[in-house]
């Protein structure tokens, strides 16, 4: 399921209006309707936290990155499944055939990842 998908389904898991979201994180009802229609495909790391935090998700599930249902993938919860080995994880993920962009998701996971560590601190 891809980013646009998920982002609805947290949304709807929540019972939350486009408009009630885009309030939250200080966006349209129309950008928010766009994010979810897919229409706007390149996200700020920090709209993507903004999103997670706004709907009490972890933003690796907004990203894919993780499996879990919406209401299962809280931020501050890591899934059962959750790999604490990081760098295997990311190298799973880049091989000789990844494409740019898949490879410039990873380092924006890593970023939004270090962003969340420092914004806990």
């Amino acid at each position: 399921m891809c980013f646009s998908k998920r982002l609805k389904k947290a949304r709807e898991a929540k019972g939350m209006t486009l408009s009630e979201l885009g309030k939250r994180i200080g966006k349209t009802e129309a950008t928010v309707q766009r994010y979810e229609s897919g229409n706007i495909k390149n996200l700020k790391n920090e709209t993507i936290e903004q999103l997670a935090d706004a709907l009490n998700v972890n933003p690796a599930y907004l990203m894919g990155w993780i499996t879990d249902k919406p209401e299962n993938s809280f931020m501050n919860e890591e899934p059962a499944h959750y790999n604490h080995n990081h760098a295997e994880v990311i190298a799973a993920h880049i091989d000789d055939d990844a494409t740019e962009e898949e490879i410039e998701e990873i380092l924006a996971y890593i970023e939004m990842r270090k962003s969340l560590r420092n914004k806990h601190k």
